[in-house]
């Protein structure tokens, strides 16, 4: 009905005023409404139905109710599914934002097939930023760790590998960060020369892309101490755990957290060495730098 349609935007007019001005609860009513309206004004195969439901589920999202905005966008994702021709940006759009629904969800399998299939829609998009499809293919690679399937996680890394080179080129310092992820992995999998040799590279990249004090090297410094320490290669990982600590130190008067989880690797490996004494002072020292 025309009435019904010229109403159901105008309410999503006030619908978009409310949400700028952070008026959530009111959005998610006046988005109720619209949707009553759209069920009577268009058809389910109609892009203004599909609208609403992805409106109120956005909005439910945005109120931090995950729970309740779920059915709202997964009955629009299935609407979208069905359209011909097929609008890949709007299946792009809404395949990512499941994913990372379903993700915050603890809902693991279905978020990676939502992340599958944004990442395979939005390669065929030529203007879906590389960092985009690098997030979804990094957190694929996670959520298969996390549920104990490492070996799996393995091509994801390696795929937003590929796609940083090839945007950035190989020595940019967002490719290090992708590196340093990669390299991580391989020392939980205790495959230690492939950490080692990825984690160098990384650390080669950031020291010559930022100054000495950057904690960037700091991190791969000690990403690269921890390969050696789980290796027995005590000597080059004290090394390293003490240039790490020393460009935290000089990068920030009161150090982040991540120094103070560095400060005690190296104490856990003084103490493996019977050298507790050392291992004390250097936690005590970590923890005045960070109560400065």
């Amino acid at each position: 009905m025309k009435g019904d349609a010229k109403l159901w935007g105008i309410l999503n007019d006030k619908l978009e005023m409310m949400r700028a001005s952070n008026r959530l609860p009111e959005a998610i009513r006046i988005g109720e409404t619209a949707l009553e309206l759209a069920q009577r004004a268009f058809k389910p195969e109609e892009s203004g139905y599909t609208l609403s439901l992805e409106k109120l589920g956005q909005l439910h999202d945005q109120a931090g109710d995950r729970t309740a905005a779920k059915p709202y966008l997964i009955k629009a994702h299935a609407l979208i599914e069905k359209m011909q021709p097929l609008d890949e940006r709007a299946l792009y759009r809404s395949s990512r934002r499941l994913a990372f629904l379903c993700d915050n969800l603890g809902e693991t399998d279905a978020a990676i097939g939502y992340y599958e299939t944004a990442f395979k829609t939005g390669s065929k998009l030529e203007d879906i930023p590389y960092s985009d499809l690098g997030t979804m293919l990094n957190n694929v690679a996670l959520i298969h760790r996390k549920t104990g399937r490492q070996k799996a996680a393995e091509p994801y890394y390696l795929r937003a590998l590929e796609i940083y080179e090839k945007q950035l080129g190989p020595d940019h310092p967002d490719v290090a960060s992708v590196l340093n992820n990669l390299a991580v992995f391989y020392t939980n999998e205790r495959r230690f020369a492939e950490a080692e040799r990825t984690h160098l590279r990384a650390l080669a990249i950031r020291e010559k892309a930022h100054p000495p004090t950057h904690p960037d090297i700091a991190q791969s410094k000690c990403n690269l101490a921890v390969v050696y320490h789980s290796n027995g290669d005590y000597a080059r990982a004290s090394e390293l755990y003490r240039a790490s600590i020393k460009t935290w130190e000089e990068a920030s008067e009161k150090p982040p957290e991540d120094y103070e989880i560095v400060a005690s690797n190296y104490a856990d490996l003084l103490r493996s060495l019977g050298k507790a004494r050392q291992a004390n002072q250097i936690e005590d020292r970590a923890r005045k730098k960070r109560r400065v």
